[in-house]
């Protein structure tokens, strides 16, 4: 893939993915006699059917986990979907969020239009994350509608964690205090309450 993002539970790596007309996304890419193709993981049943429209043999490398692996040409690409990984920092855990809004491919430059998710990409050059303009306009999309959410929920979590800690910390202090005679009217002054509120909030943690 080809951006990454770490947060304070992921890393997170995303890129576009190439997908053809019917749904099937690519998993890789090769190229054989100079033509590019696109490496397909599909169920047994299907292999047939996919290799023959590819006009190439299934690869059964994958047969022994249950799947196969078929090539497609690259030029038969329909368009991309904005998918990320997401692998948790403090597991063996990965998930994959996928943008619903797919990137269609254009037949002209003159139909290009990277806000409207749509990118020309002639046979020679379907590699669109290489294109700085269309890296940068998917990281856009990435970033608003995936990262930030994650972020705003990281820093939730670590206001609310900062204000436990400054309450426990809070309640040592106040105890002390307690310990070494000064009344709630002072502790209240301290914390900027009166002394009854002072009494009501610590008064059984004392």
């Amino acid at each position: 893939m080809g951006w990454m993002h770490e947060s304070d539970t992921h890393v997170h790596e995303a890129a576009l993915v190439a997908i053809f007309a019917d749904g099937t996304q690519s998993c890789g890419s090769t190229m054989v006699d100079g033509v590019d193709y696109e490496l397909v993981e599909v169920g047994r049943h299907q292999a047939a059917d996919v290799a023959a429209r590819a006009s190439l043999p299934v690869r059964n490398r994958m047969a022994a986990l249950g799947s196969d692996i078929a090539l497609r040409p690259s030029a038969e690409i329909a368009g991309w979907v904005l998918s990320c990984d997401c692998a948790s920092l403090s597991s063996s855990e990965v998930s994959t969020w996928t943008d619903p809004d797919q990137w269609t491919r254009v037949p002209s430059a003159s139909l290009e239009d990277l806000t409207g998710h749509r990118v020309f990409a002639p046979d020679t050059d379907l590699d669109v994350n290489a294109r700085p303009e269309v890296a940068e306009a998917a990281r856009e999309v990435w970033r608003r509608k995936h990262l930030e959410p994650i972020d705003v929920d990281d820093e939730i979590r670590a206001a609310a964690d900062a204000r436990r800690n400054a309450n426990a910390q809070l309640d040592a202090a106040v105890a002390r205090a307690r310990r070494l005679g000064r009344s709630w009217a002072d502790i209240g002054a301290a914390v900027g309450m009166t002394r009854q509120s002072a009494n009501e909030r610590w008064r059984d943690r004392t």
